[in-house]
Parts: C-alpha cells; sequence; structure tokens
C-alpha cells in the first residue's frame, strides 16, 4: 500500500490540504507513531519539516530530514518514508510544483539552465532564515483560512523558488528545475514502459505524461489500438503468469510484482482471463 502525493482528488472536509480551482497547492503532514509509510510522488514537490525528524528513503540514498532541512522531489518516483522515534511528534509541509510554474520560472531572462546538471531526481540542502520565516507564513495558511487562496498561493509556490534561488543553494535549485523540465516524460510509450508493472492509476499515468486524463485516453486509443486499462491488464497477467511459471512467488507477491496491490482483485481478473485461478493454473504447469 502507498499514497500518492498529491492525491487524485481531496475531499472537502480534510482541512490538511491546501486546495483552490481544482489544483491541490500544499499538504500538512502530521504523525506521532513510528512508522514507514510508501509514497508516490506525482507532483514536483518541495518538502519542509517544522517539527521533528524523519527518514527519507530515496532512491540510492536515504536522507535524516529536520527542521532545517529542504527537500525537493521530482514527480515520479517512490520514496519511503520512516518515522523514528526521535523525530515524533512529527510536522512537515509539502508544497506541490506544478511542470507550468517550472516552466514560467526557467523563461525568466535570468535564469539560466545547467549545462550538466545533476541527475538526481531529489535535492537536500539546509534552508536559510528567509526560508524558514516563508515556513511559519505558510503554516499559518491551514490554521487561518483566507480569501483568494488559489491566486495567494500560486504567488507562495513562485515566492519559494525565487527565495531558494537567491540563496547559496541557487545551483541546486537550477539543477532541478533544469533536469525536471528535461526529463519530463512526455512520451506516453515511454511511460507506459516504465510504470507498467507499477501499482499507478490511469490520472498518474495521464500526469506523468502532462495530459489531461481525457486526453491521454484518446492518445493511448490511438497508439495501441484499445483503451489503457484493457491493455494494462492484458500486459500485467501476462508478466504474472510468466511469474508463475517460472519462480516460486506465492501469489500476493506476483501480484504486487505486476502493479496490483488487491490479491483479491488480482485473482478475480487472472481467473476471467485465463479460466483458472493462478493456483491453479500454477498447479496444471507443474503437473504437465
Amino acid at each position: 500500500m502507498f499514497h500518492r502525493f498529491p492525491p487524485i482528488s481531496v475531499p472537502a472536509a480534510d482541512t490538511s490540504f491546501l486546495t483552490g480551482n481544482g489544483e491541490i497547492f500544499a499538504k500538512l503532514k502530521q504523525e506521532s507513531v513510528a512508522g514507514k509509510r510508501t509514497v508516490f510522488v506525482t507532483e514536483h514537490s518541495l518538502i519542509f519539516v517544522t517539527k521533528g525528524v524523519k527518514l527519507l528513503h530515496l532512491p540510492e540514498a536515504t536522507v535524516e530530514a529536520g527542521p532545517d532541512t529542504v527537500v525537493l522531489l521530482k514527480k515520479g518516483i517512490y520514496v519511503m518514508a520512516e518515522y523514528i522515534e526521535e523525530g515524533l511528534d512529527f510536522e512537515a509541509l509539502m508544497l506541490f510544483l506544478p511542470v507550468k510554474l517550472l516552466k514560467s520560472m526557467a523563461a525568466e531572462p535570468f535564469f539560466h539552465y545547467s549545462k550538466s546538471p545533476s541527475t538526481a531526481p531529489y535535492a537536500v540542502f539546509e534552508g536559510n532564515e528567509l526560508v524558514q520565516a516563508f515556513k511559519a507564513h505558510l503554516r499559518l495558511y491551514f490554521d487561518k483560512p483566507v480569501a483568494y487562496t488559489s491566486q495567494l498561493l500560486a504567488l507562495k509556490q513562485r515566492e519559494i523558488l525565487l527565495l531558494l534561488m537567491n540563496g547559496e543553494h541557487r545551483r541546486e535549485v537550477v539543477d532541478f528545475i533544469t533536469t525536471a523540465l528535461s526529463t519530463e516524460p512526455e512520451d506516453l510509450d515511454e511511460v507506459m514502459r516504465n510504470y507498467l508493472l507499477q501499482p499507478v492509476t490511469l490520472e498518474d499515468l495521464a500526469s506523468l505524461t502532462n495530459r489531461s486524463l481525457a486526453t491521454f485516453k484518446r492518445d493511448f486509443q490511438r497508439l495501441y489500438h484499445m483503451p489503457p486499462r484493457q491493455w494494462i491488464n492484458e500486459q500485467r497477467l501476462q508478466h504474472a503468469r510468466l511469474l508463475l511459471d517460472n519462480t516460486r512467488l506465492p501469489v500476493g507477491e506476483v501480484a504486487a510484482k505486476c502493479g496490483y496491490d488487491n490479491p483479491s482483485h488480482f485473482i478475480r481478473i487472472f481467473k476471467k482471463k485465463f479460466g483458472h485461478t493462478p493456483q491453479a493454473m500454477r498447479a496444471e504447469m507443474t503437473m504437465d
């Protein structure tokens, strides 16, 4: 099980998110129990810890994030957040950075693309006093709702990038924006190859290709000549059959490796496709 940040939609009663005009701008994350959570980052994001400490298990690195830390994450990666006893009571702010914002920043006369930016899908550094003041101000928005939320928060997104670029870590921020834009996966086929076996939704896939859901479905149909859900299930189930035939993995683990986080659903559609449950097919293969 993993969490999406930002999620596809936010219930109106959920005050841990700041939203407006159909956009999700920020998330207040509070945790008082030690444990691990796997997060799928569906939008370029910035994390500020306001209280406590957590470990972020990132691709090829583990980072200890505390109140002085600024973390930038590129969309499309999985991060395991580990809340540890030393860091409880924990609180952090996530500010989401849409592609249109990064493109507008990169179009400014003062912005100069990095010629050889870091290819890491994240950046981690310490914030200065201006960043600390920004955090405190952003935190107030969760306790004191204001009018014109979407307009104000759009300005806050831009403000923090400008503040970070004015500090000693300008290079890391420019690198992050440069690589975030240069690796934006417009290619639908590339995204499908990379995420086929991950438990992502059609909305996630559409976002990863910078398309609306309707445009994604239309382009997918044109490319693969069938609806996306049908094609995805066909490919995943064929891979599941291969795993059942060539490994001794439990059925639940096979389901997870094929992008299904609900084993019962996996078994049901597997039987519909092949006429046998995974266990029955494996037994039949063994007899042969």
